[in-house]
């Protein structure tokens, strides 16, 4: 209601036909009209209020609440990334590992070829007597003693030749077991080789489907992160939209500017009634009447001021912010795991990972497909 406005409706009660009883019906007029005020204007001005803080407050939890599950999102894709990134350098080390053990053994089977090829080379034994040994057998029988002289001898040679064989015989059998030895010897390593290459094959093996699962979930959690973040800046621009309808000049039932213009006008034209009533019908309302009254009114004490807690809201608005930017989780890197049943050790690396998330837009880029 204008200043005008106010002075004009006042104004008729006063000027009002001057008739026996008319100061009665004077008073009676404005006492209604006052308590017209209280229970329908003003008391819907202090209800409107009160729903809409309790709207503010209902909205602000929002906000708190899903900025708090995007923080425990944050955390739980934190601790995923971590696990999914130390079982891929433990992934990487168990690769080494069967590489060393295939080394390992390649070498054991070579050795063993080598070692029991020489035992075969070997098993052979041979006396090569010419030359070395005197055999051929001659003598005298017209001579005296000759052919038994010629007989011991000769016995006597092939007692050398006995001997020499058996020495000989026995080095080259010794040298055999030996190299049998040997051989046995690599053909155990070798097998011990091949077990410990199926033990870190499988290791790896084992250690990769672990860490597969790890990166699905990584993944998920990392896309719920982005999920909680999109539904914390949903809230936010939620409060803000409504703190904005506050402030909004002849804007709807959570307009506070508008309930503070109607509440000046309701007591200020309470005021006027009560002063034209002590004035009496021969009195007049003026514009300093209204002036005064006007600053008699304290909406803040009277009705309250919302609480739109912008302070508390700066504090959220800089957590898990609504605007394009990288995020980091583990230690901002990734791994890039090689595929194949045997890929080498060298194709595990490193590489920066810090992915791009604009909440009031979308998830992740690599969300997008699910």
């Amino acid at each position: 209601m204008g200043h005008e406005e106010l002075l004009h409706q006042i104004s008729e009660y006063a000027t009002a036909a001057v008739t026996p009883g008319a100061a009665d019906s004077y008073g009676k007029s404005f006492k209604a009209v006052a308590n017209d005020i209280e229970t329908q204007i003003e008391k819907k001005i202090t209800e409107g209020q009160a729903a809409t803080q309790g709207k503010l407050e209902s909205r602000f939890k929002a906000v708190q609440d899903a900025n708090a599950a995007a923080n425990s999102a944050k955390t739980t894709a934190v601790s995923n990334d971590k696990s999914w990134f130390e079982c891929a350098v433990d992934e990487q080390a168990k690769r080494q590992a069967a590489e060393a053990a295939e080394k390992s053994h390649e070498d054991s089977r070579n050795n063993e070829n080598e070692a029991c090829q020489l035992q075969q080379d070997n098993k052979g034994f041979s006396l090569d007597a010419n030359g070395k040994y005197k055999l051929d057998f001659e003598c005298d029988h017209s001579a005296d003693g000759n052919c038994a002289a010629a007989l011991k001898a000769y016995q006597a040679e092939l007692q050398k030749m006995s001997t020499d064989a058996e020495a000989a015989l026995k080095s080259e059998s010794d040298k055999y077991s030996g190299l049998k030895a040997t051989c046995d010897t690599r053909k155990q390593e070798q097998v011990q080789a091949q077990s410990s290459l199926d033990s870190a094959e499988s290791a790896w093996s084992t250690k990769r489907a672990a860490c597969a699962k790890f990166a699905t979930q990584r993944e998920m959690s990392m896309c719920a992160f982005g999920a909680q973040a999109q539904a914390k800046c949903s809230a936010e621009a939620e409060f803000t939209k409504l703190v904005a309808a506050t402030q909004q000049v002849k804007g709807d039932a959570d307009s506070e500017v508008d309930r503070e213009s109607e509440w000046m006008a309701s007591r200020s034209t309470k005021c006027m009634m009560t002063k034209a009533m002590q004035k009496g019908l021969d009195g007049a309302v003026a514009g300093a009447d209204l002036d005064a009254c006007a600053a008699e009114v304290d909406f803040n004490k009277d009705v309250g001021k919302l609480n739109t807690r912008q302070a508390e809201l700066a504090k959220l608005s800089r957590m898990n912010a609504c605007a394009n930017g990288v995020i980091s989780f583990f230690n901002g890197q990734t791994w890039n795991i090689p595929a194949g049943a045997k890929p080498p050790s060298k194709a595990y690396t490193r590489s920066k990972f810090t992915p791009q998330l604009d909440p009031t837009s979308g998830n992740f880029d690599f969300c997008s497909a699910a």
